[in-house]
């Protein structure tokens, strides 16, 4: 599989804005690179679908800084290979702490446990499902706070299954992620065996694959699939079921809570960055 590298070279005071645009445009996350003896700029590399060329990924991130006025001093772009996406963007990646005493360990770094702490090992081939993006981190606590005293834990676009790994050291004991990607799925099955936790993962689509009901259900997607899964996903919880859904960035906040709304009630919302991250439970 190939991938279209994208480098913005801009002053460092913008690389909030420019980190939260490379949000909107690539599910694979940013890596920061200091720009050699010129401390005050920064690069800042992302990695889009390479079925759409070179030309139209710069055309199109040079039109988005433009109209979030960001100044910047290069775009550049280039295709790059499956492993040299890996080899480039696993060594920014290190051991975070996602809850009190739970580790979050990439599988290629070395981590000395302190006394009491759980590890979770994650191999994370397919994007940045290692637990330092926002998103992951409002779920994660979210999840400390609703879920421990249930029994099956349905994760949607599982992914790296980093949260079916976190419900397990929650004590939740029946685990089921499912996702659209073969490839994804197959990574969270690894990750599953590697870390001795006893998950099932479908690959496919949700009301074809899982007929059953869980209790917490979490959907860390985007704006675009959340809009899909909500009106539906009542069917899938039991009644006092708890939904979590996060991949929610303030632009279109407005945009999806329409579809919130209509179906749920909000019990409460954490905002990290730009990411909104909601814990819901269905309308009466």
């Amino acid at each position: 599989m190939k991938w279209i590298e994208i480098s913005v070279t801009a002053d460092r005071v913008v690389i909030d804005e420019v980190t939260t645009l490379f949000d909107t445009l690539t599910v694979n996350g940013s890596i920061e690179e200091d720009v050699p003896e010129e401390p005050d700029k920064v690069r800042l590399v992302f990695y889009g679908d390479a079925n759409i060329p070179e030309a139209a990924w710069q055309e199109r991130v040079e039109n988005e800084l433009s109209r979030a006025k960001i100044n910047y001093d290069e775009v550049t772009t280039k295709t790059v290979t499956d492993d040299d996406w890996y080899n480039s963007w696993q060594q920014y990646i290190q051991p975070t702490e996602i809850l009190p005493g739970v580790i979050i360990k990439p599988a290629w770094q070395a981590y000395e446990a302190s006394k009491g702490e759980t590890i979770i090992e994650i191999d994370s081939e397919l994007s940045f499902g290692t637990g330092a993006h926002e998103t992951t981190q409002a779920c994660a606590e979210l999840m400390a706070k609703y879920g421990k005293e249930k029994k099956v834990c349905l994760d949607i676009g599982t992914g790296t299954a980093i949260l079916l790994l976190i419900a397990h050291v929650l004590g939740i004991p029946e685990l089921i992620g499912v996702d659209i990607d073969p490839e994804a799925a197959a990574q969270a099955q690894k990750n599953c065996k590697a870390n001795a936790v006893d998950a099932t993962v479908y690959c496919g689509d949700l009301d074809s694959e899982f007929h059953g009901k869980a209790d917490l259900v979490m959907a860390n997607l985007t704006v675009d699939p959340l809009k899909i899964v909500l009106p539906g996903i009542g069917k899938k919880m039991t009644k006092d079921g708890i939904l979590i859904i996060s991949g929610i960035i303030d632009e279109r906040y407005e945009e999806i809570m329409p579809y919130i709304t209509a179906h749920w009630q909000i019990k409460e919302e954490l905002v990290k960055g730009p990411w909104h991250t909601l814990a819901l439970v269905q309308a009466k």
